[in-house]
């Protein structure tokens, strides 16, 4: 279940990096999924349509709020990527030179209206389901060797965003995640829940061009097997019980169910400019430090340092397709625990349609 988990995490990592909007990487752990929802970008609609600019005086901008109808606003899309890895097996000595991954998703996302909060604040509450399969190595460059770590995730996600002055957004959040398995029998990973909090401002240049920098907190509430569930050998883990015993420790204070809980603070930096009315290129830094906080994990901490650069392209209303290159380190106190460098690149083509 462990390596499961890990591999999870990185699987879903490569994923959502394909995503131009994505901004906000949660914790290390199976339930941890950068949510498209955290977005700043997701509120500029917002923002254009919520206000228009009166005057300006000394004071700043000064807005008449016009609130869009609060009625329902579904849509549904749906997406293929196909990404390259340098290191599949996301270790410090990787066994594999490199590696592939098919990612198919589909997503239905529910705005639930937009309410104005006073005179200059906006709240737009939404929600999101998410069905996602990943295929590791779909060219069988290794034979079967990497269908153990096909997952489909399960994603049902609830945010308010309050769209503030002056280019400031705030974001609380939850999410509800479930990895698990479909080969041969179905079989669930883990469960888990995620608050959130963050903050987001963006700087809108003269040429037009933006960025948007935001700084995230969340925590991570996990449920996932015990280390007999793991074993699944009566006998076998007896005898790793009795040698733990005798070294101080404990399967059920080492590896509880909730091994995987983590706290996680995240910072990024986006710069958004656009080519022509079709085309946008997306340089992006992003660092996540995520603190482990149960179990044999407990005062583990990892880091995660990201650079990378995503370019889109509108074809229709309907229809974008898009490319990312992305360099990733992960540092760690766990001795236990693999450190490793990993390029990634690939492409995503994205349809969608708004009721």
């Amino acid at each position: 279940m462990i390596l499961h988990a890990r591999l999870f995490l990185l699987i879903l990592v490569a994923h959502l990096l394909m995503s131009d909007k994505s901004m906000v990487i949660f914790a290390e752990s199976p339930s941890n999924e950068p949510l498209p929802f955290l977005n700043a970008d997701f509120f500029a609609d917002s923002l254009s349509d919520a206000y228009t600019v009166e005057e300006e005086d000394p004071m700043g901008s000064q807005r008449l709020l016009q609130v869009r109808d609060s009625a329902l606003s579904p849509s549904v899309s749906a997406s293929t990527s196909y990404n390259y890895t340098s290191n599949p097996d996301k270790v410090e000595n990787p066994t594999r030179r490199d590696g592939t991954t098919l990612n198919l998703s589909l997503t239905f996302n529910l705005g639930l209206g937009e309410y104005g909060l006073g005179d200059e604040v906006i709240l737009a509450p939404a929600l999101s389901f998410v069905q996602m399969r990943t295929f590791t190595d779909p060219l069988h460059d290794f034979g079967n060797e990497m269908t153990v770590y096909d997952l489909d995730t399960q994603i049902a996600s609830l945010s308010f965003p309050f769209v503030l002055p002056n280019e400031f957004s705030l974001i609380l959040s939850h999410s509800y995640v479930v990895p698990s398995t479909f080969r041969g029998r179905k079989e669930i990973i883990s469960y888990s829940n995620t608050p959130g909090l963050a903050f987001s401002k963006n700087f809108i240049l003269q040429n037009g061009d933006s960025i948007n920098f935001t700084v995230g907190t969340s925590y991570t509430f996990s449920e996932g097997d015990t280390l007999e569930q793991q074993i699944n050998d009566p006998v076998y883990f007896s005898f790793i019980e009795a040698v733990m015993q005798q070294n101080g420790s404990s399967p059920i204070s080492d590896y509880p169910s909730n091994l995987q809980d983590s706290v996680t603070m995240s910072l990024s930096l986006t710069y958004s400019k656009a080519l022509s009315e079709t085309i946008s290129l997306s340089p992006t830094l992003s660092y996540q430090s995520i603190s482990f906080t149960e179990g044999a994990n407990k005062s583990r901490e990892d880091e995660i340092y990201n650079v990378g650069i995503s370019a889109s392209k509108i074809f229709a209303e309907w229809l974008t397709l898009s490319g990312l290159v992305n360099y990733s380190v992960k540092k760690t106190n766990d001795i236990n625990t693999s450190e490793f460098d990993d390029f990634i690149g690939g492409i995503t083509l994205g349809v969608n349609h708004s009721f």
